[in-house]
């Protein structure tokens, strides 16, 4: 791979989809020195939130964002995969809640270099046998194919290092990556960390100081149900860490699990992180905060759908169906 000129060096990132975009995702897009990746390309949507289903606008914002990940798919030369959760790569099936018609993953793994947490090592029995699906499926389809857990690989002056990071309390690991170019750290991107929880993933970045931190906040929302308060409360101490020490230097980006709450501005600005500091990926790229999953009791509320909506939902996963199809039985 050609050696980057460090004189016509050009960082830039483009935020893909997240739940400031109204879908849950972390995908990104990084152009490093002319080297171009797309992180955890997938996107989908909770299933489940305060006992409804997903809203119209959230499958709108749903099939929007499909199509930017296979749009900058197109453009990477490298693709990552952080773990096997399917909001972080996209399954080799249809799937109403991923807006997949089952060719998807064909596009954009095809003809890549595949940067992909281990298959079968620091990995659960759910994500263990999704990987194992995953990887037949891409058989001899991808450029190249990195199955790693902690690495340096290096194309040119650009090298991709990953290490492995909790998830949260209780959820295995994830794998995380810091872009460094001509040696110097240019983009971190820890995809559900939640916090980060690990005090060492805090040591580490605030170790290195990236000139970019893409982090994974808390699962707020989730506080004393499926998540100890006790680890929520951990990951916020540690995030307020890092903006302490960093927000002069590094531009901080919170995505992910925090953002499914709608008050999540007003705990962070609890944990002594000014309002004024705190960007997600819609003030990156100029758009309105779009916070859908979170505010969906509000949208059924305001703009309720059909009243047979949950049974045309049914009908679309037994069909195995695009999320695309939703809106033909809507405008009937």
């Amino acid at each position: 791979m050609r050696r980057r000129d460090r004189a016509l060096a050009k960082i830039s990132i483009e935020p893909i989809a997240d739940e400031s975009l109204g879908v849950r995702s972390m995908a990104l897009y990084a152009d490093i020195a002319g080297l171009k990746i797309l992180f955890d390309a997938s996107v989908s949507l909770g299933p489940e939130r305060y006992g409804l289903p997903p809203h119209p606008e959230e499958f709108k914002a749903l099939a929007k964002r499909r199509e930017k990940i296979l749009e900058k798919a197109r453009q990477a030369e490298i693709i990552t995969v952080s773990h096997y959760h399917r909001d972080h790569y996209t399954p080799p099936y249809p799937s109403l809640f991923e807006c997949t018609g089952g060719n998807e993953y064909l596009e954009i793994y095809s003809g890549k270099i595949l940067v992909a947490k281990h298959p079968s090592e620091k990995i659960n029995p759910s994500q263990k046998e999704r990987a194992r699906k995953f990887f037949k499926a891409i058989e001899g389809r991808t450029n190249e194919i990195h199955l790693v857990n902690d690495s340096l690989l290096s194309f040119g002056d650009t090298k991709i290092e990953s290490f492995l990071a909790p998830h949260g309390e209780n959820l295995g690991y994830v794998l995380c990556f810091i872009v460094y170019f001509q040696d110097k750290a240019e983009l971190a991107f820890l995809p559900d960390v939640q916090g980060p929880y690990s005090n060492d993933v805090l040591e580490k970045i605030t170790k290195i100081k990236p000139r970019i931190i893409i982090v994974g906040g808390p699962p707020t929302y989730l506080s004393g149900s499926k998540v100890s308060k006790d680890a929520v409360d951990r990951g916020m101490r540690n995030l307020s860490r890092l903006y302490a020490q960093l927000s002069q230097e590094s531009k901080i980006i919170i995505s992910h699990h925090l953002l499914r709450d709608p008050e999540w501005r007003e705990k962070l600005e609890s944990y002594g992180i000014p309002g004024n500091s705190i960007k997600t990926y819609s003030d990156i790229l100029g758009l309105p905060y779009t916070g859908l999953e979170a505010y969906r009791n509000f949208l059924f509320e305001n703009n309720p759908p059909p009243s047979n909506y949950r049974e045309i939902l049914e009908a679309l996963k037994k069909e195995r169906a695009r999320c695309d199809k939703l809106f033909d039985f809507l405008e009937k």
